[in-house]
């Protein structure tokens, strides 16, 4: 579990984040905030490309923050973005995204909480293994 302190801290570093999205020109900006089990938080914005394909997203420039600085063993992420979204609406990590904090999760064997946060203040939590509908690789009893 984490502290409602470090829930306001990585809500807040996420939303920071969005004013990092590489190019500026961006029109939808994407940011993450990830939280350590030492109590560490990294964040990072989306590093675009014209390609798109080439596109680092949030949440992988957030684990790669973290693991260039020796850390793996994350207990929680926070998701936001600039996206014109109705009350309610939250941007979800996409399915590589999902993938990468699934096994960050199981090589850590921490649960990972995810919290979503919109632009109307909302939040909604969610459990790593609840967005997992047919994980790969399976976690081992």
């Amino acid at each position: 579990m984490i502290t409602q302190l470090q829930r306001e801290q990585l809500i807040k570093e996420a939303a920071l984040a969005l004013e990092n999205v590489y190019p500026k020109s961006s029109k939808v900006a994407y940011s993450a905030a990830l939280l350590t089990n030492t109590g560490n938080i990294y964040s990072s914005s989306q590093y675009g490309s014209d390609t798109y394909s080439l596109t680092l997203h949030a949440e992988q420039s957030a684990l790669a923050h973290a693991a260039a600085h020796g850390e793996g063993n994350l207990v929680a992420i926070a998701v936001t973005s600039n996206e014109k979204l109705e009350k309610g609406e939250f941007t979800a990590p996409c399915h590589m995204c999902k993938q990468l904090l699934w096994e960050s999760s199981l090589h850590s064997g921490l649960p990972m909480l995810i919290i979503l946060a919109n632009s109307f203040g909302e939040i909604k939590e969610v459990n790593l293994d609840d967005l997992m509908s047919l994980p790969w690789p399976t976690k081992k009893s």
